[in-house]
C-alpha cells in the first residue's frame, strides 16, 4: 500500500529524444595570387589584388583598366596624356611611337572620324620647304603636326599616320603626277621633269569591293588646292575624271 503510494507520486520521467549531430558546412576560397582570373579578364598581384595601369606579364605588356578589367582590342588606347598603346585582341600592348603618338592626339582632336582628319592634313599651311626634302613620312608627319605647315609630302605624311593609327590599311605613297606648268594657287612653282611630270606625296587605303582589293587614293594636297573649285582629293580611284594623273616610285 505505501509502495504502491510512492510510485504514484514520483514524477514521470520526460521521453528520451534522439539527437543527431550535423557538422556545418564549410567553404574555403582561394586567394588569387599571381595568376589571371578564370575567364581571362583580371590579373591579381602577389597580394591577391587585381592589378590595374600597365603591367608585363612574362614577355608581353598589358594595359588594365581602373576595375581591373584587362583593355582589349583597341588600334589607340589614351593611357595618358603622353602615352598611348596599340593593343591587340588579346590584350597584348605596344606602345606608340612619337610620331603615332601625336597621330593619336590629333586624331582625337578631329573627333576619331577619317574625313576630318584628312580635312585637317588639307589645311596645312603650304610652305615648300627643301630643307626637309627627300626625308621619310616619319620625319615629314613630325614636322607637320608639331609645325602645322609643309608641302605635298607633309599633308600626305600626316593624313597616312592618322589613318594607320585609327586601324586603317593606309600606304604612304611617293611618285609624280602630270601637272600643266605655271603657279599654283599658293603661288609655289611646281618643279617638273623632263617629261612633264611634277614630285608629289600621297596616301592609299585599301578596300574591299566584291571580293576584289581597291585601291584609293587620299590626296590632302590636291583638296587644298582645287577644293573649292569642287574637287575632291578624298576616296578618289586612279583614273578618275576630275583627278590627277598618277605615276607610283613606291
Amino acid at each position: 500500500m505505501i509502495l504502491s503510494a510512492v510510485i504514484a507520486a514520483a514524477p514521470v520521467a520526460a521521453p528520451v529524444m534522439e539527437v543527431q549531430t550535423v557538422a556545418a558546412a564549410t567553404t574555403t576560397t582561394k586567394t588569387l595570387k599571381n595568376t589571371w582570373s578564370k575567364d581571362g579578364r583580371y590579373y591579381y598581384d602577389q597580394n591577391g589584388r587585381k592589378v590595374t595601369g600597365v603591367k608585363k606579364i612574362g614577355r608581353y605588356t598589358y594595359v588594365f583598366a581602373k576595375n581591373g578589367r584587362l583593355v582589349t582590342n583597341r588600334p589607340y588606347y589614351r593611357y595618358n596624356s603622353r602615352i598611348y598603346y596599340k593593343i591587340a585582341r588579346n590584350g597584348r600592348a605596344t606602345r606608340l611611337s612619337a610620331v603615332e603618338t601625336l597621330a593619336a592626339i590629333r586624331y582625337q582632336r578631329c573627333g576619331n572620324n577619317l574625313k576630318k582628319a584628312f580635312n585637317w592634313s588639307s589645311s596645312l599651311r603650304y610652305v615648300a620647304n627643301y630643307r626637309v626634302a627627300r626625308k621619310n613620312a616619319i620625319y615629314y608627319a613630325q614636322y607637320g603636326f608639331q609645325r602645322g605647315c609643309g608641302d605635298c609630302y607633309v599633308q600626305a605624311a600626316t593624313f597616312y599616320q592618322m589613318a594607320k593609327v585609327a586601324g586603317y590599311n593606309a600606304k604612304y605613297v611617293s611618285g609624280y603626277v602630270a601637272k600643266g606648268k605655271g603657279k599654283a594657287p599658293h603661288g609655289f612653282v611646281y618643279v617638273l621633269t623632263k617629261n612633264g611630270k611634277g614630285p608629289h606625296g600621297w596616301v592609299e587605303i585599301d578596300k574591299k569591293s566584291n571580293g576584289k582589293t581597291i585601291p584609293y587614293v587620299y590626296d590632302p594636297n590636291f583638296q587644298s588646292e582645287y577644293g573649292k573649285k569642287g574637287y575632291t582629293g578624298y576616296q578618289i580611284r586612279y583614273g578618275q575624271k576630275g583627278t590627277l594623273k598618277y605615276y607610283k616610285t613606291k
